[in-house]
């Protein structure tokens, strides 16, 4: 299944920001102040109140304040949960995102961009017994590695013990994987959960050897002249 996408809009409001990629199964806060945002805000909490959060592609600066500036074409699609009204008339938002989709074309002469999109079907390819490795492997990277915040650790320690199917666990974990927005949204792009996880699996690893090696680089009598 398609997570809760099946009763999507014909169009969907599009909210390109850098460095924000929603997964569904998590809830991320909104401070909306841009006036064709907050325009966005209240035709979304008048209708279907679905928000849809485009990552912007590097290079997007110069286009910012326009309705060119790129995107990456998969995006979450999230249902607003919570909204206030604040001074100036802007927005807090609380957005839980129920889904991806890929956006088909940009429609509309609207102040702010709107999509035609197409639910992402994910699925798992992995039989229960590679399920069940994938999810060992990844909770023993996460224990004690030192390339993870504590808290951070904590938090993905408790979903251990948690009955979450591989396809929203590696969505869980993706949304607060250390690293670059672009890592999460090869995470967000691979609807496959098997492949996510082995992606996820491959970075967790990765800082925990860069940790490590920081470590050993500081450690007394660990440099040569050679």
């Amino acid at each position: 299944m398609a997570d809760e996408l099946l009763d999507l809009p014909e169009l969907v409001p599009l909210f390109p920001l850098p460095g924000v990629v929603l997964f569904p199964h998590t809830i991320i806060p909104l401070h909306i102040f841009e006036p064709r945002y907050r325009a966005m805000a209240a035709d979304a909490l008048a209708g279907e109140r679905v928000l849809a959060i485009a990552l912007l592609k590097p290079g997007w600066e110069p286009l910012y304040y326009t309705t060119r500036a790129p995107i990456h074409r998969t995006i979450g699609v999230g249902h607003i949960l919570e909204s206030e009204q604040v001074a100036e008339g802007n927005y807090n938002v609380l957005l839980r995102g129920v889904g991806r989709a890929q956006v088909l074309e940009e429609v509309g002469e609207r102040a702010y961009r709107v999509a035609r999109v197409q639910p992402v079907e994910t699925y798992c390819s992995a039989d229960d017994t590679s399920a069940g490795e994938l999810r060992t492997a990844l909770f023993a990277a996460i224990r004690r590695n030192p390339g993870l915040d504590p808290g951070l650790r904590r938090q993905w320690l408790r979903l251990r013990d948690a009955e979450v199917p591989l396809n929203e666990l590696t969505d869980l974990l993706a949304a607060g994987v250390p690293g670059e927005a672009e890592l999460r949204q090869c995470l967000l792009d691979e609807a496959d959960a098997l492949a996510r996880g082995q992606l996820l699996l491959d970075q967790i690893r990765v800082l925990a050897e860069i940790s490590k090696n920081m470590h050993r680089a500081d450690l007394p009598g660990q440099h040569s002249l050679n």
